[in-house]
Order: structure tokens, then C-alpha cells, then sequence
């Protein structure tokens, strides 16, 4: 089963870095925006919270989960060396690229926007290399490849025989004890911004969990699946059960800052997506084609022209509603451009995390 294409976890993966581009122009529009170096709406429309924290808990795991994956699918395939090889081309690359020249971009265009131009933004490349910027996470996949695939013959499973992991996910309700590290680690923080991901300790340990369970879980193959497939509706109740609460209470009132809780939120929610594309996304189709190609180089670029956009439309008298769904529009518009006009360029196609044809 491991040798087939699981074309569900590329329209996931898809999904996810397209989640990602709907969440940071979705913090424009709050009064957060200039505290991050986002270029800020004019009208402030701090109710966009209630659906930005409905994917705040689980935006992120859920990459590092798709990375896991796709890092034990890789080695169905090939050998620890090349793995390690193709993830200094995929990762290190393009976010050495990419932060150095549209992290440091967007960082100038925000400075600029409030602050107006100074010559010391030309020296924003150094600082975004360091901190990654909208590109932090693919020094923790990296970091965590390097730490995993010299274990990978130990922890993948990769005859996909029976064992205890397997029994567990056949079982009903199985699923729920890979749960426990989750709720941990929620439990070890506890008291933090549980959507504090970026560079931060929580960050680090949380991706590193599910970039773990990612790998340790795909390994025991129909189990997997099967079990996302039979349990996502559960996933479905208890995710939005919990973000319900969370939202009655205001964000902040009882238990609904207690990252025990938003853990296991996170969790519901991140297994509700596997099961969804399990059973409604498993298959080819040339949109699947071009949008899992499309995507990362979208992302790599996105945050400039987003924050370009922004600075030409922040004062533009348009509702929210109307106005954030144009800038969407736009931004993916752009950065498609952009992609199109890179991709056939051989120079520059590593660059942007696209192999060569």
C-alpha cells in the first residue's frame, strides 16, 4: 500500500500551504497586523478571529504531519542518503532563497509602509535568513529530517508487518492514544499561546510530535487509512465540540485557553482533514497535477505580494468582505504569475523547491 500514490496527501498538502496564505491575509485585516509587521486594513475587522482561530490550532501541525508523511513515503523509495540529499534541495534551498530575497522583501515593503523607506532594509536579507520569516518551518523539517532518517529503519515499519501500533488503529478508538504525546506536550506548556508556533520552544517540540507521528503512523499502511476513514466523523464532533467551546467562551473564558484542550482539539481537527482525503480526494486529476507543483513556489512568493497589495488597498474604502476576498484573489493571481514565469527557467526552478525536468 506504501507504494502507491496517496494523491489525498498531495491535495492535503496542497490545502495546507494554501490555509497558510488565507491565514496571514486574514491578519491584515486585525488590529494584530502591525505588532508582526504586516501591513494593516484601514478598517479593522477583528471578528475575522472567530474563523482564524478556528484554523489556528491545527494550521501548522498539520504541515509538520503532512512533512512526516511525505518523509516515510520518500523512503518507500529511496535510500536514507538520497533522502537526506533531496531534502537539502526541497528545504534548505529555497528557504535560504526564499528568505534572503521575499522574506527580507516583505520585511522592507511593511518597514516602508509605516515607517517609510531606509536604506538599513537593504540589510534585511541577513535577519531573514536567521529567522525564517513566513519560511520558519522548513528549518524545523529540516532539522527534524536530519534527526529522524538515520532511525527511519527502526521507526517505519517498512515490510508494513502487524504490530502493536497497527492493533491499536484497528481497534475502535484506537486512534485516539496517539493523542497523549500531543496533549503533553500542551500539558508541559501549558499557559503559553498555544499558536505561538513560530520559533519558539512549543513550536519546535509540538512540529517535532507530529512530524514524528507522521512517520510512525502512514508506516502501518490500510490501518492508517482505514481507520481515518472510518473515524472522521467522530473527529468532526469533538473538533468543532471543543472550538465551540472555546468560542462561547469568548477565546479566554474557563478552560478555553487550557492547552490540554487545544491540543486535543488540534488533533480531531488535523485527523477530520486525513479522513476527508482519504475518502473524498484519493485521486488523480490534472488540477491535483498542477496545484501540488504550483503550490510551494506560491507560497515562497505570496508574503511580498501580499504585503504590496495590502499597501495599495489599505485605504481603499471597501468593506472587509468585499476587500478580502479580492486581495486573495490577487495575491494568488500574482504569485501564479510569478510562478509561471519562473518554472521553465532551469537556474531558477531549485530555487523555488521545483525539481528538474
Amino acid at each position: 500500500m506504501l507504494n502507491k500514490r496517496r494523491y489525498d496527501i498531495d491535495a492535503l498538502r496542497s490545502i495546507a500551504m494554501f490555509l497558510l496564505i488565507f491565514y496571514h491575509l486574514g491578519l491584515s485585516f486585525t488590529s494584530f497586523a502591525p505588532y508582526i509587521l504586516f501591513v494593516q486594513n484601514k478598517i479593522v475587522a477583528d471578528n475575522i478571529w472567530i474563523l482564524l482561530s478556528l484554523l489556528n490550532t491545527w494550521r501548522i501541525p498539520l504541515v509538520f504531519f503532512m512533512a512526516g508523511i511525505a518523509l516515510r513515503l520518500s523512503f518507500q523509495k529511496r535510500t536514507r542518503s538520497e533522502i537526506i540529499k533531496e531534502r537539502l534541495k526541497t528545504l534548505g534551498l529555497p528557504y535560504i532563497f526564499g528568505a534572503f530575497t521575499f522574506g527580507a522583501a516583505s520585511l522592507a515593503i511593511t518597514s516602508t509602509y509605516y515607517e517609510g523607506w531606509s536604506d538599513e532594509y537593504l540589510f534585511f536579507g541577513a535577519y531573514a535568513i536567521f529567522d525564517g520569516i513566513h519560511l520558519w518551518f522548513l528549518k524545523n523539517i529540516f532539522t527534524y529530517s536530519l534527526l529522524l532518517v538515520p532511525l527511519l529503519n527502526f521507526i517505519s515499519n517498512k515490510d508494513s508487518k502487524e504490530n502493536i501500533i497497527s492493533k491499536l488503529l484497528d481497534r475502535p478508538g484506537g486512534i485516539f492514544v496517539f493523542s497523549l504525546p500531543v496533549i503533553l506536550e500542551g500539558h508541559l506548556l501549558n499557559g503559553i499561546d498555544y499558536a505561538s508556533y513560530a520559533n519558539t520552544d512549543h513550536g519546535f517540540y509540538l512540529g517535532f510530535i507530529w512530524f514524528f507521528l507522521g512517520i510512525t503512523l502512514v508506516s502501518q499502511g490500510d490501518s492508517f487509512w482505514d481507520s481515518n476513514r472510518k473515524n472522521w466523523k467522530i473527529h468532526l464532533v469533538l473538533g468543532l465540540g471543543l472550538y465551540f467551546y472555546r468560542f462561547i467562551n469568548e477565546f479566554e473564558g474557563g478552560s478555553a485557553l487550557d492547552n490540554r484542550l487545544i491540543a486535543f482539539e488540534s488533533f480531531n481537527f488535523i485527523f477530520l482533514m486525513l479522513g476527508l482525503g482519504a475518502t473524498y480526494l484519493n485521486k488523480d486529476s490534472p488540477q491535483l497535477t498542477y496545484y501540488k507543483t504550483a503550490v510551494y513556489p506560491v507560497y515562497i512568493v505570496h508574503l511580498p505580494v501580499q504585503m504590496a497589495l495590502m499597501s495599495y488597498f489599505a485605504d481603499v474604502n471597501l468593506h472587509p468582505v468585499i476587500k478580502f476576498p479580492l486581495i486573495l484573489f490577487l495575491i494568488i493571481f500574482v504569485s501564479l504569475t510569478i510562478y509561471h514565469a519562473i518554472k521553465n527557467i532551469k537556474l531558477l526552478r531549485p530555487l523555488f523547491g521545483l525539481r528538474s525536468k
